[in-house]
């Protein structure tokens, strides 16, 4: 006896036609009816996600934008849904102006392991805001006061360690050392020894490759409901990965907080004015987790980036070497915070390097749930907004001479010149209530970093490095290279 299986495949062909009719109309509103559809922008990227989401997938995000501003102007249409602006008023119409302030999409929002959002993934400002009031005390002047033994202990063991590795290292390598060895400290009380033992932390290493697969994997939030048949059908080892590295989070703050310390550490402030109703221990395991990537990955790419754009101009690293060294060779112990505050060539080179590398290279958009407008132009609710920041910080629209590596024109006597600069684009913390939280202690650590190495060695570029080392894909951050550098102890 055959069966007959004539049924299925007539259900399969209609299901099928079905899916192509959907789609072909859905492609014709994009491009013809959508309220977007006036906005400049490559017809492929208004008809379907497909652009976009492409550009994820390969890294090339960054190097899309740029080409498509430059093409199009200040206002491009990159997706179906979502509007890049370039424009320096962005930054008030999207991050300030709106009150209530415009929510996180969820769309393209990475996930948690126990899907409770971080401080800065929950999408509505009322809960954002109940986090933020009880983190920021561990951001606080006072905190920052407290911890500086915290970074003057780590960044002098770098120091040490440097003198003991011979004449090449991988900086990059050892600032992310240092920066984990500190935002360890800072959120467990302990850290995570990367300086003592040369080596990664296993957790440490698992942390970039766990979030591009989390970035590659919001493409399917483009997509619906294949998110959700993605988020079901997740290989076991990465569900499996991904679960032991929120619970190595979980035990850490366990045993900070059985130890009961009062060290000035992140977890004291949190504990201390964790009022109740405000953060619930998997809001505190989510953020935490947060804070250590955002604390540590960022700095060491900043301080690897304004090594290598010093040290391929060579008047710059000059400069650099004689301000710090002229301050405080004769009392080497005066490195402290608020000496290298003091120091303006210092805090331009850092200034240009998060301008031609910045640690948050592509938008953090914003979803518009009422009209506003952007850039002088009209946006209607139901959109995504956003500004991608390398895009905008290297654009002749906003920048003289905006692929060159120039300081001074961040300095009070800068060339005339660079008066055409739009500083006001230059927001690498982002802006508003949603601004980087731990902008001081960045700035802190990074400028306490440079002058104890630029005080005790002098640099070169090693031969073994090929390229241009800022030319990097990005998915979410920078997906980084080595940079050898031929190190030289001052006698």
């Amino acid at each position: 006896m055959s069966l007959d299986f004539g049924w299925l495949r007539w259900i399969l062909t209609v299901a099928f036609g079905a899916i192509c009719v959907k789609s072909l109309l859905t492609v014709v509103y994009n491009v013809y009816f959508h309220p977007l559809r006036n906005f400049p922008g490559p017809k492929l990227a208004a008809a379907t996600p497909f652009p976009f989401v492409w550009r994820i997938v390969n890294g090339r995000m960054v190097k899309w934008t740029q080409e498509l501003h430059d093409k199009y102007g200040i206002v491009v249409r990159i997706h179906p849904d979502e509007l890049s602006f370039i424009g320096s008023s962005a930054w008030k119409d999207i991050f300030l102006a709106p009150r209530p302030q415009l929510p996180k999409p969820t769309i393209g929002a990475l996930e948690t392991p126990s899907r409770v959002p971080s401080m800065t993934t929950i999408p509505d400002a009322e809960n954002h805001h109940r986090q933020r009031k009880i983190i920021s005390h561990a951001f606080s002047p006072r905190a920052l006061q407290e911890q500086e033994y915290i970074l003057q202990k780590w960044t002098d063991l770098l120091i040490t360690r440097l003198h003991d590795q011979g004449k090449e290292v991988d900086v990059c390598e050892w600032y992310n050392y240092l920066t984990f060895d500190v935002i360890g400290n800072l959120c467990f009380g302990e850290s995570f020894h990367c300086l003592e033992t040369a080596e990664n932390h296993p957790w440490i290493a698992a942390i970039f490759p766990g979030i591009k697969i989390a970035q590659i994997l919001t493409i399917f939030h483009h997509f619906p409901p294949l998110d959700k048949l993605v988020r079901w059908g997740l290989p076991f080892v990465i569900a499996e990965k991904i679960k032991e590295n929120h619970t190595f989070t979980s035990q850490k703050i366990d045993q900070r907080i059985t130890a009961k310390s009062e060290r000035p550490d992140f977890m004291k402030y949190i504990l201390e004015n964790n009022y109740p109703g405000g953060m619930t221990r998997e809001e505190i395991n989510s953020t935490v987790t947060l804070l250590i990537l955002a604390g540590s990955e960022t700095s060491a790419q900043t301080l690897t980036g304004a090594t290598y754009f010093a040290l391929s101009n060579p008047p710059v690293m000059e400069r650099l070497k004689q301000e710090i060294r002229r301050t405080f060779a004769k009392d080497p112990s005066k490195i402290m915070v608020s000496r290298v505050s003091e120091l303006p060539y210092m805090h331009a080179v850092i200034q240009e390097t998060l301008r031609i590398h910045p640690t948050e290279p592509i938008a953090v958009p914003r979803q518009v749930d009422r009209p506003i407008e952007v850039c002088g132009v009209s946006v209607p609710a139901g959109v995504r907004v956003g500004i991608p920041m390398q895009t905008a910080f290297r654009t002749s629209f906003n920048f003289v001479e905006p692929d060159t590596f120039i300081p001074e024109r961040w300095l009070d006597d800068a060339d005339p010149k660079f008066a055409r600069d739009d500083k006001a684009m230059f927001e690498p913390f982002l802006v508003g209530p949603r601004n980087c939280i731990g902008m001081p202690l960045a700035w802190a650590e990074m400028k306490l970093t440079l002058a104890k190495i630029l005080l005790n060695f002098d640099l070169e570029l090693s031969e073994k490095n090929a390229g241009d080392w800022s030319a990097q894909k990005v998915f979410l951050l920078h997906d980084k290279k080595p940079l050898y550098v031929k190190i030289m102890p001052r006698l």
